[in-house]
């Protein structure tokens, strides 16, 4: 490999690294309000309802990463996950800011899963 393809690759992960913040605090902010609409409409679980909410939320989440992000687009979701729903709220709130550990389970594991899912149905779809 040149030198010149290291510098365009750094470059490029840069520019996505870059891109996934801005995207993780959209998705941090969205999951916040997601949350508070789930507790706002008083269910029996507020964590299922929450949770529930959120894979809806994850599977267009994850077709935008799909859209967008041609080479890694797993790894994105890990990374948005991530910085959006543990290392923002606790920047911006220390330990209160972060979601039951149940619930940020499962949002995060399931980020990543849909991204797969939706690749997949999309590379499918476009062989038809």
């Amino acid at each position: 490999m040149s030198k010149s393809t290291n510098l365009s690759t750094s470059q490029q992960l840069i520019k996505h690294v870059l891109l996934w913040i801005v995207f993780a605090y959209c998705y941090q902010s969205a999951i916040s309000l997601l949350v508070k609409m789930a507790l706002d409409a008083q269910p029996n679980n507020p964590v299922i309802t929450a949770f529930v909410y959120a894979l809806g939320f994850n599977i267009l989440v994850a077709h935008l990463i799909t859209k967008y992000d041609k080479f890694w687009p797993v790894i994105s979701s890990v990374f948005i996950g991530l910085v959006g729903l543990v290392v923002i709220p606790f920047l911006l709130f220390g330990a209160s800011g972060l979601l039951t550990l149940a619930l940020l389970a499962g949002i995060l594991c399931s980020l990543p899963v849909s991204t797969y899912i939706v690749g997949l149905i999309k590379v499918k779809h476009s062989k038809n």
